[in-house]
Parts: C-alpha cells; structure tokens; sequence
C-alpha cells in the first residue's frame, strides 16, 4: 500500500461544499444529491512468476489489476481499493469490495449518491446515466443534446 495513502486518499464528508466555480454550481443544482464520482479503471500489474496466471488479461499474456476510486468534485480521492486480480467488469469489482466488511467501503449516506458511469446498477447510493442514451462527451461534438435524456447524460458526462 501507498505510504502517502493518508495524505492524498481522505475519508467522504457529504456535507463537504463543492468547488465553487461556475460548472460546479451548475452540477451541483443538476446533481443535487450527488457527493462523489465513482469509477474503475484498469492498470498494468507487475507480479512475482508464480503469481502471473492469477492476473493474466486477453491477448498477449499481459498482467493487469482492477482499480476502483471514489473521488469528489475538489478532485480528492476519498476511497480507492487495489489489487483485484485480472481483468474483470467494474460493477463485479464494486460488488466485492462493498461486500466485504475489511475494505470499509464508504456507502453514501440514504440521502446522498455517487455518480458512476454506465458499467454500474442505477440502484440507491449509485446514479448512472441513462442507458441506450448518447453520454460519451465526443458524442456530443457534432450534434447538440435534444431530449431530457441526452441533457442529463451530457451534465453527468
């Protein structure tokens, strides 16, 4: 584990105020609930020889680990468990770790939610966009958002 955790990796406040510049007010009156971004990513892993097969990707034999963070919108991450082996869907990854009591997965408080991207559940606590709706930003370069829909994608793009 990262010696400087405790420096850059702090506990979620949901009554923490969001930056105050002018996109982070409008998120906020959109967002109203919203206290933090969750996501994962993918990073390449360099493990010991005997420990390779666990962590093995597609393809060429690479090593690989899941990564999943909760950040706020002053860019602090609040939350971050490493180290699932291999490659894996992100909402699997969410699933595990908020299962497990050793990991203290900060679940937003009842009133609260994180914003995800489409590879998790739009359940309590989670709030993804809408599905079969355009939500990548180059999505909107060459056409302008039109529905209610769209709109809500773009903000939470």
């Amino acid at each position: 584990m990262m010696i400087f955790a405790k420096e850059v990796i702090v506990p979620t406040n949901s009554n923490a105020t969001m930056n105050s510049s002018e996109r982070h007010r409008r998120l906020k009156e959109i967002f109203l609930g919203a206290i933090c971004a969750l996501d994962g990513t993918l990073v390449h892993a360099v493990v010991f020889a005997d420990q390779q097969t666990r962590y093995m990707g597609r393809g060429k034999g690479e090593c690989f680990q899941n990564v999943l963070g909760i950040c706020d919108f002053n860019m602090i991450f609040t939350f971050v468990w490493v180290g699932w082996e291999g490659i894996t869907h992100d909402s699997r990854v969410l699933k595990e770790v908020s299962c497990n009591p050793t990991s203290s997965f900060p679940f937003p408080p009842p009133d609260k939610y994180y914003l995800c991207d489409v590879a998790y559940t739009n359940t309590r606590g989670f709030m993804t966009p809408y599905c079969n709706t355009r939500y990548w930003l180059a999505d909107y370069r060459r056409r302008r958002a039109l529905t209610k829909e769209e709109k809500f994608n773009h903000a939470h793009a």
